[in-house]
């Protein structure tokens, strides 16, 4: 991977591929580019774009002054490093948080975007979510699986559903996650737009993504979203303990159209 230096001067890791039509897609929280590729099925005529942000891969972090603005910001940054105008947007959880926050605040930047599997509407991640990450957090500070395993937020995951469980284990797999613990704490508290009125008054095509049983990205939050964006569209994937093919399958369809 490449590397640039954002306006705050922290170090990010990116990748660009060779392509007519730039395609920003962000990974949500805890992920990295790898979780995107893993997903996403290459199109020829695509370029593209992905970051770890802040806090992720190894891409460095300021945990101190970090907002859905200045992860926004540090797209835009990676934008224009690139000499990329304007982009298709695509993002997963906090990546959609991410790419919401851009489509509020820099529409000119933004032709298209896609909203997949939504934690944040206009509020902080839900009270009891975040009460599991802080759980989450402090095993990791004290590198300690077994005190996450007999914590009160994994106890309250561990019989949801297999993919639940496991989404908050594979942290404990990945040595930068032991580094940079706080962003569990941090990023949830965080609020990715100001006002719901903001999103009546975006004009670009939106794309909305939601399932079902999904414990961190409720359906309803997807469902909120598409009432607000007018004009958006919004398809329902399986979840994906009941057919993640499927789901995978789907998401890419609605990728695909979204590029042609």
């Amino acid at each position: 991977m490449e590397t640039f230096i954002n306006r705050n001067g922290l170090k990010l890791e990116y990748s660009v591929t060779d392509g007519a039509v730039p395609f920003v897609f962000l990974h949500g929280l805890g992920g990295s580019t790898l979780q995107i590729e893993k997903l996403y099925e290459p199109i020829d005529h695509v370029s593209l774009i992905l970051l770890n942000q802040e806090g992720h891969g190894n891409s460095e972090y300021d945990y101190c002054d970090l907002t859905f603005d200045v992860l926004g910001d540090d797209i835009i940054d990676l934008l224009d490093h690139i000499n990329v105008k304007d982009a298709y947007f695509a993002g997963i959880s906090m990546g959609a948080a991410v790419s919401l926050n851009i489509a509020v605040r820099h529409p000119e930047r933004v032709r298209k975007v896609l909203l997949i599997r939504n934690a944040w509407v206009d509020q902080p991640i839900r009270k009891e979510i975040r009460d599991i990450y802080r759980d989450l957090a402090e095993a990791l500070k004290n590198r300690n699986r077994e005190q996450f395993l007999q914590s009160p937020g994994y106890q309250y995951v561990k019989d949801i559903s297999e993919y639940t469980r496991n989404s908050f284990l594979k942290p404990f797999d990945e040595e930068y996650n032991f580094r940079v613990y706080e962003k569990y704490t941090v990023i949830p508290e965080m609020i990715p737009i100001q006002s719901r009125e903001d999103l009546k008054k975006l004009t670009m095509p939106v794309e909305i993504i939601a399932c079902r049983n999904d414990l961190c990205h409720p359906y309803e939050y997807g469902l909120e979203l598409h009432e607000l964006i007018m004009g958006s569209r919004f398809t329902e994937v399986p979840d994906k303990d009941t057919d993640q093919i499927t789901h995978e399958r789907m998401i890419n369809d609605v990728i695909g159209k979204m590029l042609k």
